[in-house]
């Protein structure tokens, strides 16, 4: 890259995340919770509403990811940049955000406007999680990209979690309107956030080397006079992904610990107002002290992971997550419950849960910056937006998969939507639910990290064969460890890397050849 990255670019890459954390923390921890209590909807009807959604971001967010990779060819995409144009698009569609909190509508008024609150989340923040790789192929920079990121999601927790218990406390915890207010405030939060990352960031088309910006032209460009061809290449494209090892691995470990982490936030505040006997003022407060835990959390993964490596670290995580669950059922079940020391115990476990959430999520979507560095050996592209593309649809399955089958469990268990108390029989449901549930899950994701080995050491040998190679070493001249890193990388034989594949079309593999071809004859 020409242009070097300096710490105010770090501290406003991340703020964007603000809006995309926080946007999904609210909505995996309160939605359901607000469409049974003010929007008159039983739990399996308003977890429907989040199954739909992903049906339709399952074409939205890949498709998203396509059109953020081919944007350059376009007058705007040319002008603003093919990544970061979308944010100013965030700047009028926040209004979506707004009004999926009105009270007392019916199914479809819910249905449509969380429909186009998911479809804008996806134009947003796509392009947005291109933009570490964009900026920069080192990797302690990266790792600072996503520290920052990760500090500012940890920000947006602690609003998602504080800001709705200090309304309800002002307006009183039945008022349907509180939620409402909720949603103005923190969209005019999200604005600011998303303004400041689009002028602290760039990317390659704009501030790269000449090399770079001659392969992106080359890849933005390249079409077909067959529109049915073109959407084959399309669908290829995103289907390729999952034929990269690591991306794979990466994706399983990510889909299955975040939605651990999403059932447990989806049952939170049932489990502490019906389960507990508490409230949903009490449950905004418990849930704001565990998002400050994992704010300086932040500050030490960095240097945890690069000595521990990702893998070791979720594995240590997993444990003390799992640990922290299977305190809250054995809470659930005890005769503490409706009592103070019952809340206070709940405030020393989000300790624990603080420090595991925060180390959970600070891992995947760091390593996912160098899942792009691991493709470009194998395709010679730089496709962050198909990766960012099946990211956030995988991100934001996880946050609607967890509410949905929640939903499913509390309408199996006789739990009552309005009621002021739930059978017994409801509560124990909802506690063994949120026991098994994440323990399934996290089993999953433990047993997966032993597979995945992208980390410090296999990412620099990755990252210096890709400079080999582009300054025009010989594959045969390839080194015997380095043969072997690689490899276990991608999941290819080493013959098979270099563009020497069917992962991209073959016109577009034409088309970047012949603007390399041209840059070495000038």
């Amino acid at each position: 890259m020409k242009r070097k990255v300096n710490w105010g670019n770090i501290v406003g890459y991340g703020a964007a995340d603000l809006f995309g954390n926080g946007a999904l923390a609210v909505a995996s921890t309160w939605m359901l919770f607000f469409y049974t209590e003010f929007g008159g909807l039983s739990p399996a009807l308003a977890g429907s509403i989040l199954a739909i959604a992903r049906v339709a971001d399952s074409f939205i967010s890949p498709l998203m990811g396509y059109l953020t990779d081919h944007f350059g060819a376009t007058k705007m995409g040319r002008r603003f940049g093919r990544r970061r144009f979308f944010l100013l698009l965030a700047i009028p569609l926040m209004v979506l955000y707004i009004i999926i909190w009105i009270a007392h509508m019916n199914f479809w008024f819910y249905l449509v406007t969380y429909l186009l609150m998911e479809a804008f989340t996806a134009l947003v923040m796509i392009p947005y999680e291109t933009l570490a790789a964009e900026m920069t192929d080192d990797y302690d920079t990266k790792s600072k990209l996503s520290s920052s990121r990760m500090l500012w999601a940890a920000l947006a927790t602690f609003l998602a979690s504080w800001l709705p218990g200090r309304v309800f406390a002002v307006m009183g915890k039945n008022n349907p309107n509180a939620f409402l207010v909720v949603g103005i405030l923190l969209a005019v939060v999200f604005i600011l956030a998303i303004t400041l990352t689009y002028f602290s960031t760039f990317e390659r088309e704009t501030d790269g080397s000449d090399a770079e910006k001659a392969a992106i032209i080359a890849e933005s460009k390249v079409k077909t006079e067959n529109p049915l061809k073109t959407m084959w290449n399309m669908i290829k494209d995103m289907g390729s992904v999952f034929r990269i090892k690591s991306y794979a691995l990466h994706l399983l470990i990510y889909l299955t610990s975040f939605t651990a982490r999403d059932i447990v936030g989806a049952t939170y505040v049932f489990f502490v107002v019906y389960a507990m006997k508490s409230d949903a003022v009490t449950a905004s407060n418990i849930l704001t002290f565990g998002s400050i835990i994992g704010i300086p959390c932040n500050l030490l993964w960095p240097k945890i992971m690069s000595k521990l490596g990702p893998s070791r670290l979720l594995r240590i995580m997993y444990i003390l997550m799992f640990g922290t669950v299977v305190a809250y059922a054995f809470l659930g079940f005890s005769p503490l419950v409706g009592t103070g020391t019952a809340v206070g115990w709940l405030y020393a476990l989000q300790l624990t849960w603080g420090v595991s959430n925060s180390g959970t999520g600070y891992v995947p979507w760091t390593v996912y910056t160098f899942i792009p560095d691991v493709d470009e050996i194998v395709t010679r592209e730089r496709r962050e937006g198909v990766f960012a593309g099946i990211m956030t649809f995988a991100r934001k399955t996880t946050s609607a998969l967890a509410p949905f089958l929640t939903g499913l469990v509390l309408s199996a268990c006789g739990f009552v939507e309005n009621a002021k108390t739930q059978t017994p029989g409801a509560m124990r449901g909802l506690i063994l639910w949120l026991l098994i549930g994440t323990g399934v899950l996290l089993l999953a994701a433990f047993i997966t990290t032993f597979f995945f080995k992208l980390d410090r050491a296999h990412h620099k040998v990755l990252r210096a064969e890709i400079d080999r190679l582009k300054a025009g070493g010989a594959k045969a001249d390839v080194d015997p460890a380095t043969k072997s890193v690689v490899e276990q990388l991608t999941g290819f034989k080493y013959d098979q890397l270099w563009g020497n594949n069917n992962v991209v079309p073959k016109a577009e593999r034409s088309a970047i050849q012949h603007a390399e071809a041209k840059l070495s004859e000038k």
